[in-house]
């Protein structure tokens, strides 16, 4: 009885061998998908700039009070989540700038600087559900992304 579990387990050895030939590029009969091509051109990055300028336009048309301050009240809880929204796309920004292929060493500095500094507010919270924390935060939050606005419309890259 056992040795017919052999051969069984051969056939089964050479069919999973066969097929991970194939599945490595061996000639299975089966199709393989189009190599890309180093040349193939890659989209351009968004200048740094306008992608904070579509950022805060979004903020200006959405943010209804609450990172600015003006009715946090209105929705506490809703404000909190809106400040760590804020915060989350000050984030995209940074690594915006890191990306960014036409910035000279160093460029972004003073940016890096305001941005940590708003990091720095922003890890005062216990967490995403401590709604007095990230509210006390926020002028200080809103304050440093006030300052990273002023430096990115007086210092555009592209």
């Amino acid at each position: 009885m056992t040795k017919g579990w052999g051969k069984v387990a051969a056939v089964l050895l050479a069919a999973v061998t066969m097929a991970g030939t194939a599945a490595c590029g061996g000639d299975a009969g089966a199709e393989s998908k189009p190599k890309a091509t180093a040349s193939a051109a890659k989209k351009p990055a968004e200048p740094v700039k306008a992608q904070w300028d579509k950022a805060m336009e979004w903020w200006a048309t959405h943010d209804i009070g609450c990172v600015n301050g003006s009715a946090v009240d209105a929705d506490r809880e809703g404000c909190a989540v809106r400040v760590q929204d804020y915060v989350d796309d000050v984030r995209k920004i940074r690594k915006a700038m890191n990306a960014d292929p036409a910035a000279p060493k160093g460029f972004y500095s003073d940016a890096y600087a305001i941005i940590d500094r708003l990091e720095s507010y922003a890890s005062t919270p216990s967490g995403e559900g401590d709604t007095e924390g990230w509210l006390d935060a926020r002028p200080l939050i809103w304050a440093q992304g006030e300052a990273l606005d002023e430096w990115i419309a007086a210092h555009p890259l592209q």
